[in-house]
């Protein structure tokens, strides 16, 4: 049966375990309403693409801005851009950069959310591409040759989901300073936005292929930032580092080697 009291003392205890500042409660406040502007607008971006109305009536348009008499320079910069949100150094990275988070003391969720937020982003982008099947610029636009399906843009999606994610943790559980947290979120934020520009200066995007993609790769960073520090506070773990746990480990098997010499210690006593 349903019970206020119950319900009122368990709000209590999550707030008690949270134990968050003034500027936490704020910044859980500001990340989850980011999480579901996100949501709304990757939901509304498929809508207009899937219908072709909205935001996609004005595609060809918005590609020529990017497109049209783009100096050497700026494709070269937007080729060697371009691969900072390919598949695979974005998995070296998730792996990497989590394992020497983990090293470092941070709680081992928060340390793989930027994995899980890459794997969920990866995931769902593919599924988009299968379902809409929507076929990028044509050739004459192309600088670089892509024949996968183009709505979510990949890239604009992997990058962001891990690139977010992993400048959030950084920020809530790695730095102290405030000025430091929020320039560290704030060039996540930059290289994000720079590798989806590429996927339009190479014209292998459309404008709401990139959109969606920024959209869908930040409701996975945020999802798994904000459910990383949740579940640290609520459950914290028995030890905040590796060494920690190694120590542990080690003396267990001490312990026990230790049990298992007791016997053969003790025969070799009576036998004197």
């Amino acid at each position: 049966m349903f019970s206020f009291a119950r319900l009122a003392g368990r709000v209590r205890w999550i707030r008690e375990q949270l134990d968050l500042t003034w500027r936490g409660w704020c910044a859980l406040v500001v990340a989850i309403g980011a999480l579901g502007a996100s949501v709304a607008v990757v939901g509304g971006v498929s809508e207009d693409v899937t219908q072709h109305n909205g935001l996609a009536n004005r595609d060809v348009a918005n590609l020529s801005f990017f497109t049209g008499h783009k100096p050497d320079f700026v494709l070269r910069a937007a080729h060697l851009v371009t691969r900072l949100g390919g598949i695979a150094l974005l998995a070296l990275l998730a792996v990497g950069t989590g394992l020497l988070l983990w090293h470092r003391g941070v709680p081992f969720a928060a340390a793989a959310a930027p994995a899980f937020a890459l794997g969920v982003a990866a995931t769902l982008a593919a599924i988009g591409k299968q379902v809409v099947d929507r076929g990028g610029p044509g050739a004459g636009l192309r600088v670089v040759a892509d024949g996968e399906p183009s709505f979510p843009s990949g890239h604009a999606t992997d990058s962001a989901a891990l690139y977010l994610t992993l400048g959030l943790v950084v920020a809530i559980f790695v730095l102290r300073r405030p000025l430091a947290r929020v320039a560290t979120v704030a060039c996540s934020v930059v290289l994000v936005a720079a590798i989806g520009v590429t996927r339009l200066v190479l014209g292998v995007h459309w404008p709401t292929d990139v959109f969606a993609g920024w959209a869908l790769g930040a409701t996975a960073a945020l999802g798994a930032a904000v459910g990383a520090t949740l579940l640290t506070r609520l459950i914290p773990p028995a030890s905040t580092s590796p060494e920690g746990r190694i120590r542990r480990a080690a003396a267990r098997l001490g312990r026990l080697l230790t049990a298992e010499r007791s016997p053969s210690a003790a025969e070799g006593s009576s036998g004197l």
